[in-house]
């Protein structure tokens, strides 16, 4: 990853702190806590808020990612889908053995919600209104 990049990447993190990109950079290059900001912590907000394709190249590749990727690194994750990915993810990259698809129905109901939205309880309360509708006219 060219410098630039890697500058633009560690600006768009910085948002809320007043730490020196230069800083930033150091924890990215492996100096372990800089202005109070550790090398997990910084590791963590990427995971959060950098694409996976931009995270992999700043922190040196794959290996380094996943020796970085400690259980304090997940517990810090702000959410369970989350955890639940970057689970998956470094478990493929330690080898480990991945379970197989998930097809119950708590994962097609996910799937419904996003795929469907709202429009499939109006649909069914649409032919249940008209359901009732025919039996009073029969």
């Amino acid at each position: 990853m060219n410098e630039l990049t890697l500058r633009q990447i560690l600006q768009s993190l910085n948002w809320d702190t007043n730490i020196p990109v230069s800083e930033m950079e150091r924890l990215v290059k492996g100096k372990s806590e800089v202005c109070g900001l550790s090398r997990e912590m910084l590791f963590l907000r990427c995971l959060e808020r950098v694409a996976w394709h931009n995270l992999v190249p700043m922190w040196g590749g794959t290996k380094n990612c996943v020796k970085l990727y400690t259980e304090k690194v997940r517990k810090g994750l702000r959410n369970d889908k989350l955890r639940h990915k970057y689970d998956f993810v470094f478990g493929l990259l330690r080898g480990e053995p991945v379970q197989a698809a998930r097809w119950d129905s708590e994962y097609c109901q996910d799937i419904r919600r996003t795929f469907l939205s709202d429009r499939w309880k109006r649909w069914n309360l649409i032919e249940a209104t008209l359901q009732t509708k025919n039996t009073e006219m029969a």
